[in-house]
Parts: structure tokens; C-alpha cells; sequence
């Protein structure tokens, strides 16, 4: 019986340094091929019994994964239908689950998944929540989880509802951050092409939190999102940044960012003659000669700028 304890307290360990991935039995037997096998399963089955391991199957493989002392408690404390429909919205994680779903995985009548749920959320123990994508479906997830971004809609939805003012306003200092950064205040002058302090989406999150022009925390992926919509509107053109060791601090770009935004042009009102011209964006203009591989005579750019 000690042995059988010692190998339930390591397999349930090794459960838990797993995390997420799981562990097999054969991960356990190299990790320690001491344990005799009859103990082992003596210690699965005990661990399953007190809810403190999952197992679940994975290509005809079992995979065994780790619950936490407090949510076995939780189960523990139940009885009978309610501990497995219990399991079963905790197996859902953040996403939930429908209660046709629910009714599907545990094979039980649905007055009953109706009782089991009432006296779940009376106990504190699950909630209901809505989805976005199915707003008639009522999901089912554990009281202290946070619904994912799948299920919410993420910062842009407010009460399942797409903010489109919340979005637009956002967008829009977006784009003029990146005008801002993106050619001088002299409206009669341009960058160069070698001019590399574009704001890359770090750097727009930076300003936009900063600023507190969001009342909601907002991730970088986010900001990205946002800058999408300006790229696919032509509003603004992304590229690969380049950065070299000269640089130094002039740049607003961040070494972690592979991505850097350019509006494609200021106001009009704004706008120079040479700011129209080809040659004020041509990425290949600083080896642009008459005789060389790229030249004035062959340009493509100045072939569609005077197609008008």
C-alpha cells in the first residue's frame, strides 16, 4: 500500500509538470522505469477515483492530465449526475459548453442536466454565459474562468454587440499616429527611403494605451487587428522592417517587431508635387542611374503615373 502511495504521488507530479500536453503511462515508465506496473495502475485507478487526474484519448493512445487539489475538491464534493456534469463543463475550459452538448457528452435526460445545472450555479460552482457567434446558445463554464475571445467577441463587442464607434474611433487614431510617423511636418518635403522610424503595431499600442485614448486594455494583437483593416482599406502599407546598427534611438520601431506601418499617402491638402511623384516613394531610388539595371528610362512607376 506505501509503495502504491509513492507511485500515485509521482505519477500525479509528473501530471502536473506535463500541464497541458498530459502524460502516458510510457512517458511515467522512462521517466521511472523503478515502478512496478501492477502499482502503477493500482495508482491511476485511486487518482481517477478522486478526481485529481483526466484521461482522455488521443489517437487510440490514453492521455492522462493533471487537476488541481481545489477542483477535485469541488468535484469531490458532489454526488452522482452533478459531479459529471461538473467534469464536463470543466473539460470545456474557457470556451463552455451548449447544453446540447452537454446533454450529448454525458448521455443524460435533459430535465436532469436542468436540475444539475440550477443547483451547480446555486452552489457558485458554474455560470452561464452568452457567445457571440451563437447569441440564442446559453454556454455553461466554471464560476472562476474567463470566457475566451472566441466566446466574447473580444474588446470590440460590448454586450454581444459589435461597438462599430468604439472600432471606428480607435482606427482612426491609429491612421493618423501612423501619418503622423510617416512623413515630415514640412508638407513640402518627404522622407527619404531611407528613413526607418515607421511605428511598428508595439509602438501604436504604446501610444493608444499611453494616451489613454482606450478605456479598455487592449493587447497588441489587438491593435493589429485594427491595423489590418488599414491595410486592406489602402489606407496604410506594411513591410518588413529593417534595422541596422547606426540606427540607434531615432527609430519608434521595436526590436521585437518583425512589422512596420507607412501611410500610403497624407492629406491631399498636405501633398507636394514631389511627394506625387514616383520618385518620392520608389523603394529602388537610391541606386536609380541612367545606365544601371534600374533607370529612369525603363521605370514601371513612371509608366502607370502617367497613364491619366
Amino acid at each position: 500500500m506505501a509503495a502504491s502511495k509513492v507511485v500515485e504521488d509521482l505519477f500525479y507530479k509528473e501530471c502536473l509538470n506535463a500541464k497541458a500536453n498530459g502524460l502516458t503511462t510510457s512517458d511515467f515508465t522512462i521517466l521511472h522505469p523503478e515502478c512496478d506496473a501492477t502499482e502503477l495502475a493500482m495508482s491511476l485507478n485511486v487518482l481517477l477515483v478522486k478526481g485529481l487526474i483526466e484521461v482522455f484519448q488521443v489517437r487510440g493512445e490514453l492521455i492522462y492530465k493533471a487537476v488541481s487539489m481545489e477542483e477535485a475538491g469541488k468535484a469531490g464534493s458532489l454526488q452522482g449526475e452533478e459531479q459529471v456534469v461538473y467534469s464536463t463543463i470543466r473539460a470545456s475550459g474557457n470556451e463552455g459548453i451548449w447544453t446540447k452538448h452537454l446533454k450529448s457528452k454525458t448521455n443524460l435526460h435533459e430535465a436532469v442536466i436542468k436540475r444539475c445545472l440550477r443547483a451547480l450555479e446555486q452552489k457558485a460552482l458554474v455560470k452561464a454565459i452568452k457567445s457571440v457567434k451563437h447569441p440564442t446558445r446559453k454556454l455553461y463554464m466554471l464560476m472562476e474562468l474567463t470566457p475566451s475571445v472566441e466566446v466574447t467577441g473580444g474588446p470590440w463587442f460590448t454586450d454581444q454587440e459589435l461597438d462599430v464607434e468604439f472600432v471606428e474611433h480607435l482606427t482612426n487614431t491609429c491612421y493618423k499616429y501612423i501619418t503622423l510617423k510617416s512623413f515630415p511636418r514640412d508638407a513640402s518635403s518627404v522622407f527619404t527611403v531611407a528613413h526607418k522610424a515607421y511605428p511598428s503595431a508595439t509602438s501604436v499600442h504604446k501610444y493608444i494605451m499611453d494616451k489613454r485614448i482606450s478605456q479598455v486594455d487592449l493587447t497588441v494583437d489587438d491593435i493589429t487587428m485594427l491595423l489590418d483593416v488599414l491595410v486592406y482599406d489602402g489606407k496604410v502599407e506594411r513591410f518588413i522592417a529593417q534595422v541596422d546598427e547606426d540606427w540607434g534611438d531615432e527609430g519608434d520601431l521595436d526590436n521585437d517587431s518583425d512589422w512596420v506601418y507607412k501611410a500610403v499617402t497624407r492629406d491631399k491638402k498636405a501633398e507636394s508635387a514631389w511627394q506625387d511623384c514616383p520618385c518620392g516613394y520608389c523603394p529602388v531610388a537610391d541606386f536609380c542611374t541612367e545606365s544601371g539595371p534600374v533607370n529612369p528610362s525603363g521605370c514601371t512607376y513612371y509608366a502607370k503615373w502617367l497613364e491619366f
